[in-house]
């Protein structure tokens, strides 16, 4: 499940350059199927929360932060006007907690 969440991370920056690059995403054909997909391996995600907040560098004020940055970061990266700088910082700070993860307690499937 950790897989799936970077994977689908590292599809969101690729869908950013595309927008950045002027492809126009369609609100539903495009981008409610995506975050749908988002939601479920969040829920699954939030389904380990007790075990994940015993890691030593997670609380859940990390963890809620976690989600809901990756919410946004399923619909922001559809979009052109959304700040590459606030993108990369977001999806930086995303990407090190799931490894971080990962690291210590696997897929978690």
């Amino acid at each position: 499940m950790l897989l799936n969440l970077i994977n689908k991370l590292n599809d969101m920056q690729q869908i950013f350059k595309n927008a950045k690059d002027d492809h126009e995403y369609d609100f539903y054909n495009d981008v409610v199927p995506f975050v749908e997909v988002v939601d479920e391996l969040l829920d699954k995600l939030s389904s380990k929360q007790q075990e994940i907040l015993k890691l030593q560098y997670m609380n859940e004020q990390k963890f809620y932060l976690l989600i809901d940055n990756y919410k946004e970061l399923s619909v922001e990266c559809h979009y052109k006007r959304t700040s590459k700088k606030m993108f990369l910082e977001k999806h930086k700070a995303v990407q090190h907690d799931l490894n971080y993860i990962h690291t210590h307690l696997g897929d978690l499937s």
